[in-house]
């Protein structure tokens, strides 16, 4: 395709200006008679230099001429992108990166060749892949093919780099509730690194997450797609919940899974040995024959039936190995294989969904700080585990109490930077509402009882001085007193942020013996709040669990920590454990349902079964209407409130 010449102004203006000088120059060669050729080089006049056109790789950036339909079709190409590699080429005066006289470099193979690989990475290879016939260039090319492979090989090098780094897709778009905010690449840093680098394919893969857990799923994925079908342990197939006891077809599954053999002995009993016998011997008689061999077939029979029932049997040797299994693998030891310990058992099967969690997890990760901390707080939401990591090793881990799919704990990161013993519980509004104005409406002596408080215009008034049937909420706040019964126990962990959550003690210690635990409003409780405080302050210089002890009791104290921490509030289904195995959990919020679908990963319908519903949001509460002039059914309110009292509170797990 031809194009147009188009001239640099400042060689325009220098041709200009030197055409000038000559023509001035023209008489004052006729007066003194002097030939032209015979002068000295000094009285020479410059030689005019032809107007040079603009490279091939500014026009094709500055306009994006020389690009073809399907290269402006292509995903990593468009006009943003190509406005930030007109202005890193500008500023190198065009010369390009990965051409030399005219044939791709070393360098530029490696990198096309790394960018293919991309699949191994979580990404998707098809998203980076240049042009066929550009990809496999490795001869000459004029100047405008080569200004096509430059521009498109530096711009797919972009995206790469962005998408590894920060993700495929933006975390708040898929829930209100994962704030992360991942950090994209400067455009301009990742092509002047790639410029500086002896190894670009490596610097490129250095995009990639830096923490170990990201390394260890990488190398997950890549065990799951180049095994056969022979390497993978059988699927134990879902159904009801697997106790000692039970007889299941699943069992005999379950038992493969495990590595047990059936106790009994496999071999037919005597009486089937007898007959074998007899059927050997050509010296019995016919009819004697056909009576061993119906004996025979009918003991063998027998053996076959009573060793497939010893198969099904959930008996006590299976339960010691599912005993084993949850001990090995982090989970509730109580020897039942219910949801999570069944998916632990197929954390490495086929069972047709391992790798989409991995692939969503992988992508979680780039959403994370790349630098977690030196020492950090790590509480990873579906595996119900809090822990402590310093220099890249675990010093501390506790059971935690989440929120329930309706009251999600978010996912964030932030620091955490002080500590408050004996705290004040501030009502959120939806509590107050939904649950304890009904109960206050009822009995009015349920606040003083519960040891609640309420205040108006910041300070605390009598209860019995406030309208419950038409009260704003908005002006009139509830909290719960320091002390026994407080719904955040003696100690709360504080890393103040928009979403008003915490980590804290409870008085419902009894929730931390379950297996899933999903039972809060959305803030995390601690099984041993002060062991894991002692464990927190190991490196503060002030404070120690000792001296947090010492001052419970009385009114709400803080402690500002000398050292701030870092604290993720992280959602891990698939991670890989310190003795390298895949670990996996169930998906208590969906997250996985709208990941997996928004990254478009094979199989994204599977878990839409898993999807959480929106919780309904309900309408404020209002004050009470007077009764229509209408007949209308009696009802003995006082009995009806008492009960919907009862079941919120067996409902409710704050209390």
């Amino acid at each position: 395709m031809a194009r147009s010449i188009r001239f640099r102004p400042a060689r325009i203006a220098a041709t200009t200006l030197a055409g000038l000088m000559l023509t001035s120059a023209l008489p004052a060669l006729a007066t003194t008679g002097a030939v032209p050729g015979a002068a000295t080089e000094a009285e020479t006049p410059a030689v005019i230099a032809a107007p040079l056109p603009e490279p091939a790789l500014a026009v094709l950036l500055e306009t994006g001429a020389g690009l073809s339909e399907n290269d402006t079709a292509l995903p990593f190409m468009n006009a943003e992108r190509r406005k930030q590699l007109e202005e890193f080429y500008a500023a190198r005066g065009h010369e390009p990166l990965w051409i030399a006289d005219g044939v791709p470099t070393l360098e530029a193979r490696r990198l096309v060749a790394r960018l293919g690989q991309a699949d191994r990475d979580g990404l998707r290879a098809s998203d980076y892949a240049l042009p066929g016939e550009l990809a496999r260039s490795a001869g000459r090319m004029d100047e405008a093919r080569a200004a096509r492979f430059e521009a498109l090989l530096s711009a797919a090098a972009l995206a790469y780099a962005d998408q590894a780094q920060a993700g495929r897709v933006q975390p708040v778009s898929l829930s209100k509730n994962v704030t992360l905010d991942p950090v994209h690449p400067e455009p301009q840093e990742v092509l002047a690194a790639l410029a500086a680098s002896a190894d670009p394919a490596a610097t490129l893969e250095g995009y990639n997450p830096p923490q170990p857990g990201f390394a260890a799923l990488r190398e997950k994925l890549s065990e799951i797609r180049a095994r056969g079908k022979d390497d993978t342990p059988p699927v134990v197939p879902e159904g009801p919940t697997l106790k000692e006891g039970m007889r299941d077809a699943r069992v005999a599954v379950l038992r493969a899974r495990l590595g047990l053999a059936v106790e009994t002995a496999a071999e037919a009993p005597a009486e089937a040995e007898a007959a074998a016998d007899a059927v050997a011997d050509a010296s019995v008689a016919d009819a004697a024959v056909a009576d061993a061999t119906v004996a025979g077939e009918s003991a063998a029979s027998e053996a076959a039936g009573s060793e497939v029932l010893a198969e099904e049997l959930f008996d006590a040797r299976v339960k010691e190995a599912v005993f084993a299994f949850q001990r090995e693998n982090g989970l509730h030891a109580d020897g039942v294989v219910g949801p999570r310990t069944l998916l632990a058992l197929n954390a490495a099967s086929d069972d047709g969904m391992a790798e989409s969690d991995i692939l969503a997890n992988m992508e979680r990760w780039r959403w994370m700080p790349r630098d977690l901390g030196a020492f950090h707080i790590f509480v990873n939401i579906p595996e119900f585990k809090a822990r402590l990591f310093r220099d890249g090793a675990q010093v501390y881990e506790t059971r935690v109490v989440v929120g329930k799919p309706s009251n999600q704990t978010p996912v964030f990161s932030d620091v955490m930077d002080h500590v408050i013993v004996n705290p004040y519980w501030n009502v959120p509004y939806s509590i107050a509402s939904e649950e304890l104005l009904p109960s206050i409406r009822s009995d009015t002596s349920y606040l003083s009882r519960r040891n609640y408080e309420v205040l108006a215009g910041g300070r605390v008034v009598d209860p019995s001085s406030v309208d419950w049937s038409g009260v704003n909420l908005n002006k009139v706040r509830i909290r719960q007193r320091p002390g026994g019964g407080n719904a955040l126990g003696q100690i709360k962990f504080m890393f103040p942020n928009r979403h008003a959550v915490y980590l804290h003690d409870t008085p419902s210690k009894s929730l931390f013996s379950r297996s899933a635990r999903a039972f809060s409003h959305g803030c995390v409780r601690v099984q041993d709040p002060f062991d894991f405080a002692d464990a927190l302050l190991q490196m503060d210089g002030e404070w120690t669990a000792a001296r947090l002890k010492s001052m419970i009791g009385g009114q709400e104290k803080r402690a500002d920590l000398t050292r701030p921490v870092p604290v993720h509030l992280a959602y891990f289904t698939a991670f890989v454990d310190e003795n390298g195995k895949l670990q996996r959990r169930p998906d208590i919020y969906g997250h996985n349902a709208t990941l997996t679908k928004a990254l478009e990963i094979e199989g994204w319908e599977d878990w839409q079964r898993f999807a959480v519903a929106a919780p309904v949001k309900r309408s404020r509460p209002v004050a009470a209407q007077a009764e229509p002039a209408k007949k209308r059914k009696v009802v003995d309110l006082a009995a009806e409130r008492q009960r919907m009292f009862m079941r919120r509170q067996r409902a409710s797990s704050d209390y």
